[in-house]
């Protein structure tokens, strides 16, 4: 891969993708942007000359890959369907959108003579929202979720890449931390911004989190330079940190300037109140311990974290309050 070569980014104006596009673009680095709707992209994507823009609809039905993949180096794998409303996501949706359109691009990337494939999995293809012992990359248990399923299979198809001499990479982190992220971290900036009391403050967890900058730096430095075949495989990624609920909220509303406001209530009440209203999966992904060891990333490739984990929630808790565009 040269320097010269584009880097393909599929789900580019997704959550992660618009801040990967954002920091490979001050690199200098050219793109393809894969997206459904280029009606979608900011003017500055559709304006830099360094930047091509590409309609493809859902991947897994596109007709125009071997046009996408001409002449990149390498391709970041975004794209997918995660967060859904209740009762949305059926199996066969999953699946469509993450498991077969990863097997159609991880397949037409291998034709194209493409050397680095990096694909965003999930800690949901190994593990549930909360588990009792720490989880590595040697932790191999099903899945739990129609969605980690779909993610496991996915990792599959990028795996058999690295058996023709490309370094294939999947990611799993856990919850990303970003002022403009969905799904439990939308939920609790939401609820921190209300300054109202939490009832958080006798809870006694450890969680696991990455910060959106932890992220699209590790992702950046996996395409920055030519890695061997032999260094692929699935890694878990998280920063270095795991904090209570209590150090998150605080953090967080430190952020919004704003203090904790955090109230001590029995943990099993407030998780038996989820339990009556369907929502433990929820409550685990707050209450519950998930520890994630991301040694083995760190090590392989020689990756520092541009900043802790408290300062990237602050971070999200003054972007989030200044509602930066």
């Amino acid at each position: 891969m040269t320097d010269l070569q584009p880097i393909l980014v599929t789900g580019a104006t997704g959550f992660v993708g618009r801040h990967l596009a954002a920091r490979l673009a001050a690199t200098g680095r050219p793109m393809v942007l894969a997206v459904r709707d280029a009606a979608s992209c900011p003017p500055a994507w559709r304006d830099d000359p360094r930047i091509r823009i590409v309609e493809t609809g859902p991947l897994e039905a596109a007709s125009n890959l071997a046009t996408l993949l001409s002449g990149v180096g390498a391709v970041v794998h975004l794209a997918g369907l995660a967060h859904v409303g209740r009762g949305a996501g059926t199996e066969e949706a999953f699946m469509s959108a993450n498991a077969a359109a990863t097997q159609a691009l991880a397949r037409a990337a291998g034709q194209a003579g493409v050397g680095t494939f990096i694909h965003l999995g999930s800690l949901a293809a190994i593990t549930g929202n909360a588990s009792p012992s720490l989880i590595g990359d040697d932790k191999e248990d099903e899945p739990q979720t129609t969605y980690g399923r779909s993610k496991r299979a996915a990792e599959t198809h990028v795996a058999a890449l690295a058996g023709h001499g490309v370094f294939a990479v999947s990611l799993r982190p856990p919850l990303i931390v970003g002022w403009d992220a969905r799904g439990n971290w939308r939920t609790l900036q939401r609820l921190a911004a209300t300054g109202l009391p939490l009832p958080f403050a006798s809870v006694r967890n450890a969680r696991s989190m990455v910060g959106i900058g932890t992220l699209t730096q590790a992702i950046a430095h996996l395409c920055a330079r030519d890695w061997p075949a032999e260094a692929s495989g699935n890694y878990c990624i998280a920063d270095r940190e795991a904090l209570s609920l209590p150090e998150i909220v605080t953090a967080l509303r430190r952020g919004m300037g704003l203090p904790p406001r955090l109230v001590p209530f029995p943990p099993a009440l407030l998780s038996g109140a989820a339990q009556l209203l369907g929502r433990e999966r929820e409550a685990a992904g707050l209450l519950g311990t998930l520890r994630v060891d991301a040694s083995r990333f760190r090590q392989t490739f020689g990756f520092t974290e541009p900043q802790g984990l408290v300062e990237a929630i602050e971070e999200s808790g003054r972007a989030y309050r200044e509602g930066r565009p």
